[in-house]
């Protein structure tokens, strides 16, 4: 099956220019010299909205990671510790880059100073690794041009946009964005999420699609024929990243140049069992590899926490990575839900025990 062309992301070594935005490249096997540069996850786009909270990853035509879930102690203070097991957790595997503190998970608890702390470590263990993509939206224009100066002085490489107003108009939509464009440091990402924010029509993103310094969007959400035309007929030098730890197939597929989800960390093998598989036109296989990302998500305990941070952070302890603390109000899973869930990845075999696709 034909795979679409490769997304550009930027070098994080250097400053954009906005007349010339150049992305790095590389395919899924090149993990080394072109993902870890700098550009989309190789087999998911991150997680569609959760890892530890804070951090998530992207498959590009393949994935992306998305950290949702920030590493914290049972006090809630952030664990610096942590951040350094997931970082080199996460360098197992050809994530094209880190989507950090987006809006769907502990993240929308924290305070600015504490956000701005998250931002400074996972700047420090992934920066020249992996590009670190983190959200600087408010529901200002100014206040987000100003944020994400702030931010671009911590170091990220993109900063990620949601238009959070849920009754402006297209014409206040692009305003926001163009402003935010043409005065930002670093390349913007728009989130697209109409649970979150506003509903924006496909026909603006388009449009924005061509703006040198407008790279990349997440696209959320299930809505195959929005999805469809986002993939087919945005501007060839901008990434379209699908969304969902259920629908890795989904967007691949239908052409997006990644995928991210907050899953994706907890199951990358499976992740990007489903992104080699696409690339490589094995359909069957791709699909056998979904039913099992799917059927764990189905039956793995729920947290009811609206995002799954909580879950995403259980599995991660599991496999010895960091600890499953949320902030209040989150619950965390309990001794005995943290049973069923070993359970249940030996029964699916979650981390593809059995399979030839491991870890680099």
């Amino acid at each position: 099956m034909a795979m679409k062309a490769t997304p550009r992301y930027p070098d994080p070594d250097r400053q954009v220019d906005r007349n010339t935005t150049e992305l790095r490249t590389a395919d899924l096997e090149d993990a080394d010299e072109g993902v870890r540069r700098g550009g989309v996850p190789h087999g998911a786009q991150g997680l569609d909205d959760q890892a530890p909270a804070g951090v998530g990853g992207l498959l590009r035509q393949g994935v992306d990671e998305d950290l949702h879930g920030l590493p914290t102690m049972a006090d809630e203070a952030l664990d610096e510790e942590s951040f350094a097991q997931l970082a080199e957790f996460t360098l197992r595997y050809p994530f094209a880059a880190i989507w950090a503190l987006a809006s769907a998970g502990e993240d929308q608890n924290l305070p600015d100073d504490v956000i701005d702390e998250a931002t400074r470590l996972f700047v420090k263990y992934f920066s020249g690794k992996l590009p670190v993509w983190v959200k600087t939206s408010h529901a200002g224009t100014r206040e987000t041009i100003e944020r994400t100066h702030r931010m671009s002085g911590l170091g990220i490489n993109a900063a990620i946009v949601l238009f959070e107003h849920k009754r402006l108009s297209t014409d206040h939509v692009r305003r926001h964005f163009l402003d935010i464009a043409e005065q930002s440091p670093v390349p913007i990402v728009i989130y697209d999420n109409g649970n979150r924010g506003g509903e924006v029509d496909v026909s603006l993103y388009l449009e924005l699609s061509a703006h040198p310094n407008i790279i990349a969007m997440k696209a959320g959400g299930s809505d195959l024929a929005r999805l469809t035309r986002l993939c087919l007929f945005a501007d060839p030098d901008f990434s379209v990243l699908t969304a969902g730890g259920g629908q890795i197939l989904t967007g691949l597929a239908m052409g997006a140049a990644g995928h991210t989800a907050i899953p994706l960390l907890a199951f990358p093998e499976r992740a990007f069992a489903v992104a080699e598989a696409v690339q490589g036109g094995d359909l069957e296989r791709a699909r056998a590899e979904q039913r099992v990302i799917n059927d764990f998500i189905t039956r793995m305990p729920k947290l009811q926490n609206r995002e799954v941070h909580g879950e995403v952070k259980c599995v991660l302890e599991i496999r010895g990575v960091i600890n499953r603390h949320v902030s209040a109000p989150f619950m965390a899973a309990t001794e005995p839900q943290k049973t069923e869930f070993e359970k249940l990845i030996e029964q699916v075999d979650l981390f593809c025990k059995d399979k030839r696709w491991r870890a680099q």
